[in-house]
């Protein structure tokens, strides 16, 4: 099991205050999200207004705590980089318009484009944690550690959908996995540090 005795110590590893900063961007994502729920309030969308301000809110929750120094998270949650906070807000982001303006039924690729373009960022994300200790994979693991996490992301997502009472028929589930698949196995591969030097290199997670 990798272990990172600087970040699971705390405050040995030296950081410092703007270290634990939310990044920039990811303060133009939320002000672009309020923006939207603003234009929703303004063509009479109340709900889709209220749920991407709700979005904002569960982003804001998730970036804003200083995780480098909550010692009850796992190392590699606390030493995810921060120019990547930014991700959680792109997603909201990209299902925004899907809820506001009813784009998921229309008759347009709007679903398939956000279900790989969540992938992909789910996948940067999982990149990062894989790398979070220096060390560099070969590209088949990579690729198989991005297919079963893309595969079985989209499968729960996919099952909330079916829950709920939103899924559509299964030629619409089955490519919603598929491309989430594909966006999370491409953005994983590379987004990483992948080596091809030995074969039994990355041999751990």
């Amino acid at each position: 099991m990798d272990t990172n005795p600087d970040i699971r110590a705390g405050s040995p590893d030296g950081l410092s205050h703007s270290d634990a900063r939310v990044h920039w961007s990811a303060w133009v994502a939320l002000a672009v999200l309020v923006l939207a729920a603003a234009w929703f309030r303004s063509i009479d969308k109340g709900n889709a207004a209220g749920a991407t301000l709700l979005g904002a809110a569960g982003c804001l929750a998730l970036i804003l705590p200083p995780r480098e120094r909550m010692r009850a998270l796992p190392w590699r949650v606390r030493a995810f980089p921060r120019h990547l906070d930014s991700l959680p807000v792109f997603a909201t982001l990209l299902s925004a318009p899907g809820y506001g303006l009813n784009w998921f039924h229309g008759v347009n690729p709007y679903d398939e484009v956000v279900h790989l373009l969540s992938g992909a960022l789910a996948g940067v994300a999982l990149a990062a944690l894989v790398g979070a200790d220096g060390r560099s994979r070969r590209i088949d693991r990579m690729l198989r550690l991005g297919l079963a996490a893309g595969f079985a992301m989209s499968v729960v997502w996919e099952g909330f959908e079916w829950a709920v009472g939103i899924v559509g028929d299964w030629r619409d589930t089955w490519t919603d996995v598929a491309l989430t698949t594909v966006g999370v196995v491409l953005a994983c591969v590379l987004a990483s540090r992948p080596s091809v030097v030995r074969a039994d290199a990355g041999r751990d997670l």
